[in-house]
Formats: C-alpha cells, sequence, structure tokens
C-alpha cells in the first residue's frame, strides 16, 4: 500500500468520505431546511454514539448550547497506545454546525516505521435528526508523512446513523 493509499484509508477513518464522495453527494444534495438542526436544541433526545456510514467508525456526539462536539470512541487498541485521535469542535452558524477537527494518527513511513502526523482539518455538520448526522469536511488529497505536511485538500460529504442503527 501507497502512503497516499494510506492516507485515504486514514482519513476515511474520519468518517469523511474520500474516494466516492459522489456517491454519496446525491444523497446530501437536498439543502437543509431551516428546522433542519433543530433537533440540537434537544440534545438529551439524542443518541450519543454515532456511526459512519462511510467508515463504520463511531462517534460520541455531544451538543451543549451553541456547541457541537464529536470524538472518535471506537479507536483500535494500537492507535490508541500511540495516542490516535480524532476531535471535532463546532459551533452553530445559522443552520450548520462550523468548526475543525483536531486529528492525530499514525502516517506509514517507508521503512517501515510510523509517524504520529497532528492536523487540523475543517468540518461541518449541516443537518441533525434523531437517526442522522450529515455535513462535509476537509479531505487530504497529498499529504507527506516525513514532514506531517498537508499539501492538498478537498472537500467531501459524510452520514452518520446511530450505532445500531439499520441505516
Amino acid at each position: 500500500m501507497t502512503v497516499k493509499q494510506t492516507w485515504r484509508v486514514i482519513i476515511l477513518v474520519c468518517g469523511i468520505l474520500a474516494t466516492s464522495s459522489l456517491q454519496l453527494s446525491s444523497e446530501n444534495q437536498s439543502a437543509p431546511k431551516p428546522g433542519g438542526t433543530k433537533s440540537a436544541a434537544k440534545a438529551g433526545a439524542l443518541p450519543q454514539i454515532w456511526k459512519s456510514a462511510t467508515t463504520g467508525k463511531e462517534y460520541r456526539v455531544q451538543i451543549d448550547g451553541d456547541r457541537l462536539t464529536a470524538e472518535w470512541s471506537n479507536i483500535p487498541p494500537q492507535a490508541a497506545k500511540q495516542g490516535a485521535y480524532i476531535r471535532s469542535d463546532c459551533r452553530r452558524s445559522g443552520t450548520r454546525w462550523v468548526g475543525t477537527s483536531r486529528i492525530l494518527l499514525a502516517c506509514p513511513l517507508p521503512d517501515g516505521k510510523t509517524k504520529m502526523c497532528p492536523m487540523l482539518l475543517r468540518f461541518e455538520v449541516d443537518f441533525i435528526s434523531s437517526d442522522r448526522i450529515t455535513g462535509g469536511a476537509e479531505i487530504l488529497r497529498d499529504f507527506d508523512c516525513g514532514s506531517c505536511e498537508v499539501r492538498k485538500t478537498g472537500w467531501g460529504p459524510f452520514s452518520w446513523a446511530p450505532k445500531g442503527s439499520d441505516k
């Protein structure tokens, strides 16, 4: 597996769709309704753990007033030992939640070793209901593992459903 392919997989871990974003784009084409995030006001009614439809990764989502946070919760043991994390923090802006994801993931080097690389990428949620969270996030198009340098990014949609649902 090449470094570029590996990073594509790693970014998908974030719940972000990289290579098949066009397929999911059609799911997310409807504009958010003015009350699209209305249920966010009743954060206690929302499930806490959400599963990415694109990666299978799970996120603990919390809403407190005008702040939404999401943290990767099913980190594989080896990645957890290395300190890996994905933490997204957004503020309400109109009908959307806009913010960033702070990420620390292992990047494989040509010599077989890994290097922990921190990243800060844009993250937005455009719809929240009791059975779906959708939005978009910055995705890596070109990344240098040796220097942990983000050279080029793109934008990809994501969709999460409550853990245990068949959606």
